[in-house]
């Protein structure tokens, strides 16, 4: 749930990047772009911080609640929640390593 959630509230990583690339629509001169990648590389990399110290916060919330859980349930049942956290940081983590987008 909290993967989705993410996944719909938050932009996606390289968001300057397409931003700047698509921007030949605008008819941007050389030396535009040339002043407007920089710009573009610094909001990605504070986007990417920002999202590696969510991701840890949102990780420990999860594992405190996890750990909250476990003595209430049966072992079959807490095994299977140990397996559901794994997928769950799995997909954390691969969404939130969105790979750039190549530069033009």
């Amino acid at each position: 749930m909290k993967f989705e959630m993410l996944r719909r509230s938050e932009a996606p990583l390289g968001t300057a990047l397409r931003w700047i690339a698509g921007a030949h629509v605008w008819h941007l001169t050389p030396e535009q772009e040339l002043k407007l990648r920089p710009i573009a590389q610094e909001e990605d990399n504070e986007l990417r911080n920002m999202y590696a110290l969510n991701l840890r916060e949102i990780d420990g919330i999860l594992d405190h609640a996890q750990d909250r859980m476990n003595p209430i349930l049966r072992l079959d049942q807490e095994q299977r929640l140990r397996q559901m956290a794994e997928e769950r940081k799995q997909q954390l983590e691969q969404w939130f390593n969105v790979p750039e987008p190549p530069l033009p």
